[in-house]
């Protein structure tokens, strides 16, 4: 049986290259190809896939792909995603981490991507516990790291409350609320409120835990 593979890579080059290469492998097949984070958790919603070859950076440097992969986490995709990037920056490759890659490559090491790509699936599990295990200790990091007025402010979204209700019960002014839920966002790197308390749900933190 084939392990079917999903290419995300924003370069055209690059994509018909790593098609063709991998494609060489009897036990490998790139069923799609495509260039958008959209595209990717698009097409994962649609249709089965064994592992996604996720490049990191999609559009300029933005890091999309990180984003793509916390997105696919967050839906339940069962698919595994392994990064590929020409970063060696160790931050971002634990971002990557965080978001639930399982394993990266770098593009000047692709011809180790078939023996990565058997590795993911013929021998992941004790490597996404540890994984799974990690995400979580981070997870748990970020939302220790929000302030009291942060925390409440989650509590309020938790329950259903839109900002006009949050500004009146917490006295805050519009510009002081956006700022906050700015930075509860990127403490989560996450790009909504919803996907912030679904995230902090998910990986069991007690979202009604406050400062003393």
């Amino acid at each position: 049986m084939q392990i079917e593979i999903l290419l995300v890579e924003d370069d055209p080059v690059w994509r018909v290259m790593l098609t063709r290469f991998i494609n060489n492998e009897a036990d490998l097949h790139v069923i799609h190809a495509v260039e958008t984070k959209e595209a990717a958790v698009l097409y994962c919603a649609d249709n089965d896939v064994d592992v996604v070859l996720m490049d990191i950076n999609l559009s300029g440097n933005n890091l999309d792909g990180i984003q793509a992969t916390l997105e696919l986490s967050l839906s339940g995709s069962s698919a595994k995603v392994i990064a590929l990037t020409s970063l060696n920056d160790e931050s971002v490759i634990l971002d990557a981490y965080t978001a639930g890659v399982l394993h990266y490559v770098s593009k000047g090491d692709f011809r180790k991507i078939p023996y990565v790509v058997r590795e993911v699936m013929n021998s992941a599990s004790s490597q996404e516990i540890l994984v799974k295990e990690y995400k979580r200790l981070k997870e748990a990091e970020q939302y220790s790291k929000l302030t009291a007025a942060e925390k409440e402010i989650v509590m309020l979204c938790e329950a259903g409350n839109g900002r006009a209700f949050i500004m009146d019960a917490l006295g805050k002014a519009e510009g002081t609320l956006k700022n906050q839920i700015t930075s509860i966002l990127r403490k989560f790197n996450v790009r909504s409120m919803k996907d912030a308390i679904r995230k902090i749900k998910s990986r069991g933190l007690d979202i009604r835990e406050t400062d003393e």
